[in-house]
């Protein structure tokens, strides 16, 4: 979770204690999102996976990115590993 880029998420921001359903894992848009982890610009307090703070969707910020992933069924991935 350190390293150059702190990590920008779909997760709408929300104060703890966490709660499945109180919709900040829909992906919407608006809101706030979380940012997660640290950058090479931030203190080393901010350095670990449970860091964690908010900026407006739209707002650039310039040691903040995003990794893009991709899902798949478990279908193909337990065919893919019956291959092996």
């Amino acid at each position: 979770m350190h390293g150059n880029a702190a990590e920008w998420t779909l997760t709408t921001y929300a104060p703890y204690p966490y709660q499945a359903d109180d919709g900040r894992n829909a992906g919407r848009p608006e809101g706030e999102k979380v940012v997660r982890g640290g950058s090479w610009y931030d203190r080393p307090i901010r350095a670990r996976s449970s860091f964690r703070q908010s900026y407006p969707a739209w707002q650039k910020i310039f040691n903040v990115g995003f990794r893009v992933i991709a899902e798949s069924d478990s279908k193909v991935l337990a065919a893919a590993g019956a291959g092996k």
